[in-house]
């Protein structure tokens, strides 16, 4: 076994981490943001999002991203199918 920090004998520089767990980051939102599916998202007081879905949980995130807020935080939204005819928000740009 080795210790924390080693891969394949070699000691990973913290920067470089970092840099592997932000690029998995946006690969997992980029991933949750191209799915095929729509879902219609209600919230009592952030309103309803039409967003893509390939999940409940992943539809929440992508809602909450949208109303700027912690996706863990909304633990009262609805989501349901959406209407033939709605279109997704667009991915918000995140600063």
């Amino acid at each position: 076994m080795g210790v924390c920090g080693e891969r394949m004998g070699r000691r990973i520089d913290p920067a470089e981490r970092g840099r592997v767990l932000a690029g998995a980051a946006e690969r997992s939102r980029e991933s949750r943001w191209s799915a095929p599916g729509r879902a219609r998202v209600i919230h009592p007081d952030h309103g309803t999002v039409v967003v893509p879905h390939s999940s409940n949980l992943a539809a929440i995130m992508n809602a909450a991203e949208v109303w700027r807020c912690d996706w863990a935080e909304i633990t009262d939204a609805q989501v349901w199918a959406a209407e033939p005819g709605d279109v997704p928000v667009k991915i918000p740009y995140i600063i």
